[in-house]
Parts: C-alpha cells; sequence; structure tokens
C-alpha cells in the first residue's frame, strides 16, 4: 500500500466537524459524501486522507459501523489493517464487522487458492492487522472443518494455519447493542 494521492484533492472537500460531539451529522454535506465515497471504496485512498486528518477516524469509523456496504468493491487488505490501526481504541464490534465484510471472501476458493492465500497471510502477518489474521483464521478452521477438502489435503492447510499467530482476542459475536444492526444482505 504505498500509493500516493494528491491531498489537495481531497482538502477542498474536508469542513469542520461542528461540534464536541463526533457523530456523521456534525460534519458538513460534503464533508460527510466525501468520505462515504472513500469508505465505498478499496479504503487505499480512506486511509490516507485520514492519515493526513486523523481529526475525522472517530467520525468516519462511527459511520463505518451502519455501513450498508453498497459498493462491492473489496477493501485492500493492508489499507484495511491500517484503518484498524489508525483507530486502535475504538473498535466497536460493528465496525469491525463492517470492516471484514468488505474484505476478500474467501468461501468459494479452490483448495489451491485457499493454500495461496494462507501463505501470502503467514508471509505479510506483520504487516497485517490481527484482528484481520484472527478472522481470517477463524474462517479457514471454518471452511477445513465444513469443506470438501481430502482429508490429508485439510492436515497440511491446519499444519500451515499453525504458522499463522494471532494477537487478537476480538470476539466477532453480534451481541453488542449494535448486533440487531447485522441486516442479512450484508453478508
Amino acid at each position: 500500500m504505498n500509493e500516493t494521492y494528491d491531498l489537495e484533492k481531497y482538502e477542498r472537500f474536508l469542513g469542520e466537524i461542528k461540534d464536541e460531539d463526533i457523530h456523521w451529522l456534525k460534519l458538513e454535506k460534503r464533508t460527510a459524501t466525501l468520505f462515504q465515497v472513500l469508505i465505498d471504496g478499496d479504503l487505499k485512498e480512506l486511509v490516507f486522507v485520514l492519515g493526513h486528518h486523523p481529526q475525522y477516524v472517530e467520525v468516519v469509523c462511527d459511520h463505518f459501523r451502519y455501513l450498508y456496504n453498497y459498493s462491492e468493491t473489496v477493501a485492500d487488505i493492508y489499507a484495511a489493517s491500517r484503518l484498524l490501526e489508525l483507530s486502535e481504541g475504538y473498535h466497536p464490534k460493528q465496525f469491525v464487522r463492517n470492516l471484514v465484510r468488505k474484505l476478500e471472501k474467501i468461501e468459494e476458493y479452490e483448495l489451491a487458492e485457499l493454500a495461496a492465500f494462507l501463505d501470502t497471510l503467514i508471509a505479510d502477518q506483520e504487516k497485517i492487522h490481527p484482528i484481520i489474521i484472527s478472522f481470517y483464521r477463524s474462517e479457514i478452521e471454518r471452511l477445513l472443518e465444513s469443506g470438501s477438502y481430502h482429508k490429508l489435503q485439510t492436515i497440511v492447510l491446519q499444519k500451515k494455519l499453525k504458522n499463522l499467530s494471532v494477537a487478537s482476542d476480538f470476539d466477532f459475536t453480534a451481541s453488542d447493542r449494535d448486533a440487531s444492526l447485522d441486516i442479512p444482505y450484508m453478508d
């Protein structure tokens, strides 16, 4: 994620946060629209803008909680990791659940694709946020348990999976107050 963007292109859309109470409605319309467009993208530009204007991180993450994922754009795993780093200390479950929903889907992967994806995760795990590593590890474990893979192939991948260190105990279950915001068509 080494993209560089022209910051001036975005700054003309950035307004003030109108109130001390951080909420999406406290932003000027042009600012809210800019962030909505960036959230719907692959997150690289969003992370770039927030890196230069961190005062918007909490309000953007707060709005991300209510994202209905109209865009089918897959989030860049490294940009999503950076967003989680920028928003450290502000990780409501619905924000994290919606963020991982934007990540690459792996449930339809053939065994070779799954193995290659796992190899990438293992090789880049220092660059990927622990919450994302934890999410994909549990997804891969679930696929291996429920998949129709040959037993020996499953054992090989389970052994590889042990090389994926998980430093997150983030609970993805929907028992928080935002659980009712899980919309079935978002899955």
